[in-house]
């Protein structure tokens, strides 16, 4: 789908596991959140809570979407809890997963440099770019991504990665992809994308 045909996005970022504090590449691994990663998707569902009111939009009428694994289904369950509303129910979609890093799933980025000079090589050229082996690259995230959207009607409400987050703001917002290289994607924050443009509320 054309990235100017998406309608608006609320984009939250799962909230924070073990592996995430210590540094794991993670991947499409079914790691759970931490309590503080728990407390931070509450938070996210607050500020979502307070966005839409101040915005005017009514949470039912939206459609609301998720990466299966359990660290993205446990966050959006926590971000609605804190809604007093009936919302729709949540569809769990393939496509939404995290990027894939392959074979290094699991390995901590202290010890890439030991342990996988080559992709650690590849991976300090462009993260962008990187294609570790078994993995994916952002060009083939944004192709599942492109067929995701092709299927947004309206305004929605997102759960996924970090990688997601990454590969949208390039997509949906123009962003250089050298900048995206270096940004951390905040489990802290509600994220906008809106003709165009990217927002962060919250945090």
């Amino acid at each position: 789908m054309p990235s100017d045909q998406w309608p608006l996005l609320y984009f939250i970022r799962h909230g924070q596991t073990d592996w995430n504090k210590e540094q794991r590449f993670q991947g499409q691994r079914d790691i759970p959140l931490n309590d503080f990663g728990r407390a931070q998707a509450v938070q996210n569902g607050k500020t979502l809570c307070a966005a839409l009111k101040d915005q005017g939009t009514d949470p039912v009428s939206l459609d609301w979407y998720a990466s299966p694994l359990g660290r993205t289904k446990e966050t959006m369950q926590l971000v609605r809890s804190q809604f007093d509303n009936d919302l729709p129910s949540v569809t769990y979609d393939e496509r939404l997963k995290e990027i894939s890093f392959g074979i290094l799933e699991g390995a901590l980025l202290s010890e890439m440099a030991k342990d996988f000079p080559n992709e650690f090589a590849a991976r300090n050229k462009s993260k962008w770019d990187h294609l570790p082996p078994e993995g994916e690259n952002y060009e083939m995230l944004i192709a599942r991504l492109s067929a995701f959207g092709a299927q947004l009607t309206k305004p929605s409400v997102v759960v996924s990665h970090g990688g997601v987050a990454r590969a949208l703001r390039h997509y949906l917002a123009g962003t250089a992809r050298a900048e995206l290289d270096n940004w951390p994607a905040p489990q802290d924050k509600v994220m906008q994308f809106c003709g165009g443009k990217f927002e962060q509320f919250g945090g």
